[in-house]
């Protein structure tokens, strides 16, 4: 099959290594499976004006995966107003992407990148949602061209669940899990019990309103209430956070003094080479997740995450729901309060070679291949 891949986040972020690996995987999970695919890549005209080198900064990055001939870089003036006849085309001729966006047999629009009314011209179009929560609140004010998708799938594990309280717009969602391409995260040996918990993260006050409830969007609070951990379990955590020089909560002292080392993501997992080595060079994950996650029932799980497993590193993970739908306890394991997740960590490093070996062999059973037979499935189906 042809299949289309929509995005707007590798050119306009050029410093997301994490971000961009966790997109590049499906469209070589897929040629893997035999599969034709075309990267569909939007920017604004005004940053590409701004600084050219995001496009050359970009293909060189799809290059290093072999995928830069089967991209489009699409420069659109208003990105929530997308037309072929009035955007810049880089990469292959105008001609040639009218063409392939004819005849791919289903758009995976990530983040409701595609908007109309480009996002028509594709004859099946499956939205894919990896922020459950976020996007659907944000789209009770904003429109997003959701309804103008045939299937709705999304990363939250219990969106098709009575208790989840995302917005559902009046449609079924299907979820879906985050798939790692395997061929990409080797198993890597035990970096030894003096190796760090980690995990990379925003660092963010945001925050949204559903029917008067707050409801926030910053990892930060999250990280804040389990902040003890290093005290609890006397070992090393360490956090790459974008806290910035502008502390004024003086967010990274408090870490400090607490026993976490903190490092600028940039520094640690600017490229996709060093994002990988970070995570071998972790012991394990320790994840916080958005409030909004778990507030809103969502069953979230997160694509570095399913990095971190694939390596034989074991991922601890605030509990927001994901565990009635994944196997938990060997490998993966999740935790409600800092006093808890401190047993686990304990758990974990007590028992870390049969943890490591459960990490690799779930990312395999659960987030390889068949992942993307799944959602290829889901997103030709009709409603």
């Amino acid at each position: 099959m042809l299949i289309a891949l929509g995005c707007k986040a590798i050119a306009s972020y050029p410093e997301g290594a994490p971000l961009a690996v966790g997109f590049i995987q499906y469209p070589l999970g897929l040629r893997a499976l035999g599969h034709q695919i075309v990267w569909l890549e939007v920017i604004k005209a005004a940053q590409v004006r701004d600084n050219p080198q995001r496009v050359a900064g970009f293909f060189a990055l799809m290059d290093m995966y072999g995928l830069a001939d089967d991209c489009a870089l699409i420069a659109v003036e208003d990105p929530d107003n997308q037309a072929l006849e009035t955007a810049e085309v880089f990469g292959m001729s105008a001609a040639r992407l009218a063409d392939l966006v004819d005849q791919a047999d289903v758009l995976w629009n990530f983040a409701t990148s595609i908007r109309q009314p480009l996002l028509s011209q594709f004859k099946q179009r499956a939205l894919i949602d990896g922020d459950p929560g976020h996007l659907q609140v944000c789209a009770l004010e904003f429109n997003f061209d959701i309804q103008d998708h045939q299937v709705l799938l999304s990363v939250g594990n219990k969106i098709a669940d009575a208790d989840c309280e995302v917005p559902r717009f009046g449609r079924q969602w299907k979820p879906y899990r985050p798939y790692v391409h395997l061929p990409m995260w080797p198993f890597t040996p035990d970096p030894g019990p003096e190796a760090p918990f980690t995990s990379i993260t925003q660092w963010s006050w945001e925050e949204l309103e559903m029917d008067g409830r707050r409801l926030s969007l910053s990892k930060r609070e999250s990280y804040i209430r389990n902040v003890a951990l290093p005290q609890l379990t006397h070992r090393s955590f360490e956090l790459a956070a974008n806290i910035g020089a502008n502390d004024v909560a003086h967010d990274r002292e408090l870490f400090q003094r607490n026993g976490w080392r903190v490092v600028e993501p940039f520094a640690v997992a600017g490229t996709t080479d060093s994002y990988q080595h970070y995570l071998q060079m972790s012991r394990a994950e320790i994840l916080c997740c958005k409030p909004i996650f778990k507030e809103l029932h969502t069953g979230w799980v997160s694509d570095r995450s399913v990095a971190y497993l694939a390596s034989g590193r074991p991922v601890l993970a605030e509990d927001c729901g994901f565990g009635e739908h994944l196997p938990i306890g060997h490998g993966f394991l999740r935790f409600a309060t800092v006093e808890e997740a401190a047993a686990k960590v304990t758990e974990i490093d007590s028992n870390y070679p049969a943890h490591s070996r459960a990490a690799r062999e779930l990312a395999d059973s659960y987030f390889g291949a068949k992942c993307l037979d799944e959602i290829l499935s889901a997103s030709l189906a009709a409603e």
